[in-house]
């Protein structure tokens, strides 16, 4: 049985500062336990759920913002016993590991040399934690070295297409995916470069085809216009089975795919009544 849990689905900018949503990543059991882009939060929501950070066999982090990053280099003290025993994998886009072009690096020299392993991934390399393969993927973004991932799990291939903007190569490595996890930060109408919308997730999700889009990273003005109304809009279109995660969900991969945990409280009001949500990402 493969589960992912979401320790987290917000993403962008105020969906982070205000923690509408949680912040956490994403947290993959296949026979090892792999944190990807452990963000803001990450370690409350473990915490909450009781889970200890010192099983993780890996942490993954996909670019160099820091909604995708921040919680990394404690949960590296966790994972490898407060840095007593070097254990455990560290994978990462250039600009995450080691800095590029004005970005990053976001984790520090002491950390990136506390794992037994620490790797620099880019589009089209594959590397393995135990017996689970791993695939990296493309992007188009902001960060010119963000990747996304194809886990080549027990229950089939999931895809994560961490943050992009919609592009037809990025999205033909994503084929072959059983489940699709899109990080979509934008709502109906509102097409930002460099990012998912709702229209861009329902034609990503109509090419690829896979058994269920998962959604997820979702930023506050998507939040706040609603988003089950950008889920089902995205089925609608599609015709691909679609749900919006919600924060400490947890998703069973088998011969079917079935869903534990609830939401935490109060997680999609807006905290400050002085921003616009029109202007929110």
């Amino acid at each position: 049985m493969t589960t992912l849990t979401f320790l987290g689905t917000g993403g962008g900018r105020f969906a982070t500062i205000y923690q509408v949503r949680g912040t956490g990543g994403i947290y993959l059991k296949d026979g090892v336990n792999v944190h990807i882009d452990p963000g803001p939060g990450a370690l409350v929501h473990m915490a909450r759920l009781k889970m200890d950070p010192a099983k993780t066999d890996a942490i993954i982090i996909s670019h160099c913002h820091p909604d995708h990053y921040t919680d990394a280099e404690v949960l590296l003290e966790g994972m490898t016993r407060g840095g007593l025993k070097k254990r455990g994998t560290l994978i990462g886009s250039k600009t995450a590991l080691e800095g590029e072009n004005g970005h990053g690096p976001a984790i520090s020299r002491y950390h990136h040399g506390l794992p037994e392993r620490a790797m620099v991934v880019g589009k089209g390399d594959r590397f393995n934690i135990g017996a689970l393969d791993v695939d990296v993927l493309g992007t188009k973004h902001s960060d010119p070295s963000g990747v996304g991932f194809k886990f080549n799990t027990s229950a089939g291939a999931m895809c994560y297409m961490s943050d992009t903007e919609m592009d037809s190569e990025v999205t033909a490595q994503h084929k072959g995916a059983r489940v699709l996890i899109l990080a979509l930060t934008r709502p109906l109408h509102s097409r930002v470069p460099q990012h998912l919308c709702t229209e861009d997730a329902a034609n990503i999700a109509k090419e690829i085809r896979p058994e269920m889009v998962l959604l997820t990273h979702f930023g506050a003005k998507l939040i706040y216009e609603g988003v089950g109304k950008q889920a089902q809009y995205i089925e609608r279109e599609s015709g691909v089975r679609t749900v919006a995660a919600e924060d400490l969900m947890t998703v069973h991969l088998g011969r079917g795919i079935r869903f534990s945990g609830k939401r935490g409280e109060g997680q999609d009001e807006m905290l400050d009544e002085g921003i616009d949500p029109a202007q929110l990402d």
